[in-house]
């Protein structure tokens, strides 16, 4: 006689929701399917800025969540990192103009190390003096101004352009700057 196959358990799976962080609200920015809920912990999420801000000035940023915990079925994240998209960083540069790039790592009040990549555009053209003082600058500016904020609230001026624009402040008085952008943030682990 033919013995019968066992029966296949079927696990039981279930969308939960996920809550961006504080900085936005706790807002809903998807769902995920799990059997577990511990299984979503440690993956992550990139939702377009415009889609949380409800601005469309902000379409071409995005930022990136991390889930970190579960809590009353609802998967609780962290902001991770914060980027331009690639297509906007073409469109912003402009001939008679200089755009000076930096990437740099700052330590914040709570001993985390973020990379912050600022681009600064220039009025007109510079000597490359200036721009080595434009660079120089703002990698001060952004060294005073991290150690004393801690990481979410750097990320939260970043994402309300706050950061920006103080830059841009703190520059013009060495040199005309027209716009003061950050390409990416992100924390280092």
């Amino acid at each position: 006689m033919a013995e019968k196959p066992q029966e296949l358990k079927k696990k039981k799976k279930k969308w939960i929701p996920i809550l961006a962080s504080k900085e936005f609200h706790n807002q809903e920015i998807g769902e995920t399917y799990v059997e577990e809920l511990e299984q979503c912990i440690g993956r992550t999420l990139e939702v377009n800025l415009m889609m949380l801000t409800r601005d469309p000035k902000r379409q071409n940023f995005n930022v990136k969540f991390r889930i970190t915990e579960v809590k009353n079925n609802q998967a609780l994240t962290e902001l991770i990192s914060y980027s331009m998209q690639v297509a906007q960083l073409k469109r912003i540069t402009k001939k008679g103009k200089n755009k000076v790039e930096d990437s740099f790592i700052y330590k914040t009040k709570d001993n985390l190390s973020i990379v912050i990549k600022p681009i600064m555009l220039t009025r007109t053209l510079a000597y490359k003096t200036t721009l080595q003082l434009i660079r120089k600058q703002s990698r001060l500016f952004l060294t005073n101004y991290t150690k004393d904020k801690t990481y979410p609230q750097v990320m939260k001026d970043i994402v309300d352009n706050n950061l920006q624009r103080e830059v841009r402040n703190g520059i013009k008085k060495f040199y005309p700057v027209t716009n003061c952008i950050i390409k990416a943030a992100y924390k280092l682990q």
